[in-house]
């Protein structure tokens, strides 16, 4: 190979790390091709276990519940002499929890950005946010204790014993309720939310 070629190569490759460095430099959310989630976890995910993002998602809402349910319900269970005042403090506390931990877990694990708010009933953030998660967590709550009574009664009703309580209330089965009615609205959410763009898509093809 003679000195000129060996040259012009030497130029053609400088060429194209100078063109690779300006393109990363310019690169945006704009210009950038999309990169489906999958390719992403690809080269994320290394040689960990594959789990599920709905996994973890269940297990986040699980887990944060559970803790609330030791924390509150039973820490201050001596404190509180009062069922409703208990349930509605805690339901204060869970909504602060979802708020400033759960929901900021669940953005930070995501892959592709924005593809967890779907796990997140109130998308909201600051104060507006905070208030309409401790109204959520009031409204699961209510489901959590009406289950948790219904439970109670009918095993009372079946072994004739009105005066025990059969299936108290810990952390494992708060978590789960909870989490499980949190999951059935997310779920109607999403239903109802196909239904009004499916009828959105249809009366624009009409007109």
């Amino acid at each position: 190979m003679s000195r000129k070629e060996v040259e012009e190569r030497e130029i053609d490759h400088y060429k194209l790390n100078t063109k690779a460095v300006d393109d990363l430099v310019s690169a945006n959310s704009e210009n950038s091709p999309p990169v489906s989630e999958a390719e992403l976890r690809r080269y994320t995910s290394g040689h960990h276990l594959n789990i599920p993002m709905s996994a973890k998602v269940v297990f986040t809402k699980f887990w944060f519940a559970g803790a609330v349910c030791y924390f509150f319900l039973w820490g201050l269970g001596l404190y509180i002499p009062s069922e409703l005042d208990l349930v509605f403090v805690t339901a204060i506390a869970m909504g602060f929890v979802t708020d400033i931990l759960e929901n900021n877990v669940l953005r930070f694990i995501e892959v592709v950005q924005a593809s967890n708010e779907r796990w997140i009933m109130v998308r909201s953030r600051g104060m507006k946010g905070l208030f309409l998660n401790v109204v959520y967590s009031c409204i699961l709550m209510a489901f959590v204790w009406l289950t948790f009574n219904g439970i109670n009664v009918a095993i009372g009703s079946i072994s004739n014993r009105t005066d025990v309580v059969a299936f108290g209330v810990e952390p494992l089965g708060f978590g789960l309720f909870y989490m499980g009615f949190d999951m059935l609205l997310l779920g109607l959410r999403g239903v109802m939310g196909r239904i009004v763009a499916d009828a959105k898509k249809k009366v624009e093809g009409e007109v």
